[in-house]
């Protein structure tokens, strides 16, 4: 069995270690040490990574019992290897598991309301609850647990006795049997967990809660802890401030300056869209018809307009057809106040390669071919 260095001195950073195993996959290794540092991906948390000799070690997991490397090539062996972590990496998920630590066991004592999924992802942490928050409690819990980063309480790791076990209030996610390892935060929490954690609250530094939305009849909280908080913070601190420069307003008076910025968007956007309606109503009042069918060439239509042009010239005719696109492709929409669009629709998508449907008064849908062939045909073929 591997000796988990990691279970007792979560600070390790570098120690030395024996082979004893080195097994091939589909193309990956694993190595298992007899004694190692890195911690395997469990209860919410991922697997350490580093170096083992001159072996990249990109990931570290539990199969069977057995803590398992993943290496970027095979160790020998009986080989003595020097095991150096990506502390960065490990310390930030230490900061952030004890960040965890502190807010669901906060909500257990206020709400009575269990964590039931934790996961450390690579842009954030989330808890699932099985109760409903509101966004002001969730902001209390988030208050009171940086008091304890300010307190600097510690957190402490212990393997109680079976004894003494049962008699022991403490949070976990399912029953447990043999050596329970227990991480208490006085005043704050007590959890079942196999995960590692700085030795004292003031370690953190920062607990910050990002979002909360309804998962499963509960809520899934985002949130960080430590360096990551702030950097998250650093990163939208900057984009608020490019934003206010932007806008030429205050940071603190973003929000009310979007705002006023959509409602004069939105303003602009009816005005134009008023505007194109007149624009379109005096272009089919001024298209010249002459007979009782008519046929319009036009550019790209955006959005109703293909059809609401089509409707005005209705008005003056009483079969239209207006063609818009260009080179030999074109969307089209045909009316017939005789309601027979929709047999004209199937005789000229059969003849000009086109596809679509509607009622017997309006069809639309696509053509291929020449613009003013399909003119021809269509005012002639009454």
């Amino acid at each position: 069995m591997t000796e988990r260095l990691f279970e007792t001195n979560p600070y390790i950073r570098e120690f030395e270690a024996r082979v004893l195993k080195c097994t091939e996959k589909d193309g990956r290794y694993f190595t298992e040490l007899d004694r190692t540092a890195f911690f395997p991906e469990g209860g919410g948390q991922p697997g350490d990574r580093g170096f083992v000799g001159e072996a990249v070690v990109k990931d570290t997991h539990e199969t069977d019992g057995c803590i398992l490397h993943e290496t970027d090539r095979p160790l020998k062996e009986g080989q003595k290897v020097c095991g150096i972590l990506d502390w960065h990496f490990r310390y930030s998920n230490m900061q952030n598991h004890g960040g965890e630590h502190i807010v669901s066991g906060l909500i257990h004592q206020k709400y009575g309301y269990d964590n039931v999924g934790f996961h450390m992802g690579s842009e954030e942490i989330t808890i699932d609850i099985n109760g409903e928050l509101t966004w002001e409690q969730v902001m209390a819990v988030e208050e009171e647990a940086n008091r304890a980063v300010l307190e600097n309480v510690p957190i402490q790791t212990t393997i109680p006795t079976a004894e003494a076990l049962r008699t022991l209030n403490y949070r976990s996610k399912k029953a447990l049997e043999g050596d329970v390892r227990i991480v208490e935060i006085p005043g704050y929490d007590r959890c079942a967990c196999c995960g590692t954690h700085v030795l004292r609250a003031g370690e953190i530094h920062l607990i910050k809660i990002l979002w909360m939305q309804n998962y499963k009849g509960g809520v899934r909280i985002g949130m960080l802890s430590g360096i990551r908080a702030l950097k998250d913070y650093g990163n939208k601190h900057d984009n608020v401030t490019k934003i206010s420069h932007l806008l030429s307003a205050k940071t603190g008076e973003v929000y009310d300056a979007v705002e006023r910025l959509q409602k004069e968007n939105a303003d602009l956007k009816y005005q134009m869209i008023q505007i194109k309606k007149e624009m379109l109503a005096m272009k089919a009042a001024a298209f010249p018809v002459t007979g009782e069918a008519v046929c319009a060439v036009e550019g790209d239509m955006k959005g109703n307009e293909l059809r609401d042009y089509a409707n005005l010239l209705a008005k003056r005719a009483k079969r239209v057809l207006v063609l818009s696109g260009g080179d030999g492709s074109w969307r089209y929409v045909l009316t017939d106040a005789e309601k027979k669009a929709k047999d004209f629709g199937f005789e000229m998508q059969t003849l000009y390669q086109g596809k679509g449907g509607g009622s017997p008064l309006m069809v639309q849908g696509t053509l291929s071919g020449d613009a003013e062939e399909i003119r021809s045909w269509f005012e002639n073929h009454l």
